[in-house]
This record gives C-alpha cells, sequence and structure tokens, in this order.
C-alpha cells in the first residue's frame, strides 16, 4: 500500500489510524492534480502557486521540467543548473515529468532530490520531512517480489550502522551516521520493516524504527550479495616482523598519506583476541576514491603475488572503510564488516563464527 512518510514531524498512514483530522494538502498546476492517486491522507488540490501545507506547516515548491528520456547520467547537470538559476528563499525544488523511469528515480532519492511523475511517484524531501509514494499501478507480482529488492552497497552500509548496538534510530540519524540520503535510508528502512525484521514505534517527533532481533537482521545481511561480493584487489608485500607491526605500520602510513582505509577479515578479528596468533595474509579495505596502485606506493610496498603478506581491497560503498574505529593505533573496520569479510575468506569460516560469537554476541 502507497504511504507517506514524515519522519521526525509526522507519520500519516491514513486519518483512521493516525488521529489526524487535516490531512496534507498538496496544491499543483491542474495539469499535475490527476498524476496522484487519492488518498485519505493526501488531498491534491489544484492551485498557481504549487505548495504542500502539513497542519500550520506550508512549503513553497518550485516545479522542475525534466526533459524527456532523462537519463542517470544527465542529473548531476541537471541539478546544478537548478541550483545555480535558485533563488536566496528558493522553495523546495521537485523534478516533473510524465514519466521517470526506476533507475532516474533511485538516483533522483540517492541525491534527496525531489520527484512526481504521471505514473503516481511522488517523492518529496524537505527539513525534517520525507514524502514518499509509490505508484498504485504494481502488480500484485511485483508487490509479492518487493521482499526481493537488491540491497545496494550503500544499503550495506546503512544496515552496517544499524547492527552498531543503537536501540532505535530515525531515518535522518540513519542517513547521517551511514552517510546516504536521506531517501535512501527511507528505502532500507521500509524494506526491513516490511521483511518483519524491524517495527516502529511512536508518533510524530518520537518516531523510530527498531531492530527485531539482531541475529536474524545479521543472518539476513550475510545473505546479500551485495554485502559479501569483492571488488579487484590488489597483492603486496609490506616488511614486518609480526602482524601486529605490520597493522600498526600500514595503518600509520596510509593514515599519514590521507587514505581512508580499514583493517578487516580474519586480522581484524585477530586485534580483538579471536582468530589465529599468526596470521599470513591480512586485508585491509581501500576507500574507492584511491587507487590500489598508489596505497601501495605510500605502504612502500612491493607488488607481488608470492609471498605476499597483505591485500589491498578495493572498498566499493566504503562498507568498511566509513567511520572505522581506532583500537591500537589500528583502523578497524566496523565489526558486522569484519564478520562479513572474514567468512568471505577462504578457511576462515570458523574464525568468523567464533568473532560473531565471541565479540559480536548476535
Amino acid at each position: 500500500m502507497s504511504k507517506i512518510f514524515i519522519e521526525d514531524l509526522f507519520s500519516l498512514e491514513n486519518e483512521e489510524a493516525s488521529g489526524v483530522k487535516m490531512p496534507a494538502v498538496l496544491s499543483l498546476p491542474s495539469r499535475l492534480t490527476t498524476w496522484l492517486p487519492r488518498q485519505p491522507w493526501l488531498q491534491v488540490r489544484s492551485a498557481v502557486r504549487p505548495s504542500l501545507r502539513l497542519e500550520d506547516r506550508e512549503l513553497r515548491l518550485r516545479l522542475l521540467e525534466a526533459p524527456s528520456r532523462l537519463t542517470v547520467d544527465q542529473i548531476p547537470s541537471l541539478l546544478n543548473l537548478h541550483l545555480s538559476l535558485a533563488e536566496p528563499d528558493a522553495a523546495i525544488p521537485i523534478l516533473t515529468g510524465a514519466f521517470l523511469s526506476q533507475g532516474v528515480r533511485e538516483a533522483l532519492e540517492e541525491r534527496d532530490a525531489s520527484y512526481i511523475d504521471a505514473n503516481g511517484h511522488l517523492h518529496l524531501i524537505a527539513p525534517g520531512i520525507c514524502i514518499h509514494l509509490g505508484s498504485t499501478k504494481r502488480s500484485a507480482t511485483a508487490a509479492k517480489s518487493s521482499g526481493q529488492m537488491t540491497l545496494g552497497v550503500h544499503g550495506v552500509r546503512a544496515v552496517q550502522v544499524l547492527l552498531q548496538g543503537q536501540e532505535s534510530f530515525s531515518i535522518s540519524q540513519v542517513a547521517e551516521q551511514s552517510s546516504v540520503s536521506v531517501g535512501q535510508a527511507h528505502k532500507v528502512l521500509t524494506h526491513l520493516e516490511g521483511l518483519g525484521l524491524m517495527r516502529t514505534t511512536g508518533r510524530g517527533p518520537s518516531k523510530r524504527r527498531i531492530i527485531v532481533s539482531r541475529t536474524e537482521l545479521l543472518d539476513w545481511l550475510q545473505q546479500q550479495a551485495s554485502a559479501t561480493r569483492w571488488e579487484p584487489s590488489l597483492q603486496v608485500a609490506v616488511y614486518a616482523r609480526r602482524p601486529e607491526e605490520l597493522w600498526l605500520q600500514s595503518s600509520a602510513r596510509l593514515s599519514k598519506a590521507g587514505i581512508p582505509h580499514a583493517l578487516t577479515g580474519a586480522a581484524a578479528a585477530s586485534v580483538f583476541g579471536v582468530g589465529p596468533t599468526n596470521v599470513a595474509q591480512s586485508l585491509i579495505r581501500i576507500s574507492p576514491d584511491v587507487p590500489l596502485a598508489h596505497a601501495a606506493k605510500q605502504l612502500d610496498a612491493e607488488v607481488t603475488e608470492r609471498g605476499a603478506n597483505l591485500t589491498l581491497l578495493r572498498d566499493t560503498g566504503k562498507v568498511g572503510s566509513w567511520a572505522p574505529t581506532n583500537k591500537e593505533g589500528i583502523s578497524i573496520a566496523p565489526m558486522a564488516r569484519i564478520y562479513l569479510d572474514a567468512r568471505s575468506e577462504r578457511r576462515r569460516e570458523d574464525i568468523a563464527q567464533q568473532f560473531r560469537e565471541v565479540i559480536l554476541g548476535y
């Protein structure tokens, strides 16, 4: 069912359920009023000046006409153009188009950009507000398969944040802590709620999402291909007498060069006292913004397949190098990421399981 989510301000699913007497009122030019289906909690009215009214709050909207056959590659330049033309007190920009493909809509959501199209899709982002109205034209087959939504790497990062130990979350908190857009955070949380992995509590400013079971959420995450995929890597050899010296030395050199990175997998588990005392080959995730060859150069490492004691892995989606923790002078990946990477390493499943039981505890 289509819903309207107004995070940290309101949460209206319908008048009867929410007890809200005054529905949201969306004013649009007459030609656009037929684009959106009727909803008990959303009134669409014809008006010359586009706006959104929520009880005693009114937001002006600025409609931006999307070119026909808009592609994902065209979005950055289009948004930058409209941003440069915006007035100092500009209203909320909202892209309009008779047809916006799913790829275009997802790309707009990733940038927290608002849109509306003739197929009944509405996505509106404003300070403290996230409204998302899906098309009512989805088939029953599509609805049943929604549980098979592909989780992108940014979604993986968001789920890792959920697993870090905080009890409850708002959409804006997840977006900020995982460095994803509000639209992306909303999409992930709503999907997890639909799977029964999260539940909601409270209303309005106090509305939060709560994890039903961290064990089940981690089990679900490890089944996602995007969470365990391996990107391009580079095997190198760095002189060090002990693994601990290798980790500390490598982290210090990469940090000095300003390269975001994180030790992960079985090597990181060893830092926590789990796993083998002697790690033959360690794994470090390197920010995708930095070429692996450049990182190797900063490490003064020799690129080699024989005798390598370190693997540099391109950290697509920054699932390891985003917001790492520092432990004993070593940059460490998020705990869930350590487990997932150890589980993906050859013959390291036992170490991963031990790390999960002893350190994660779920």
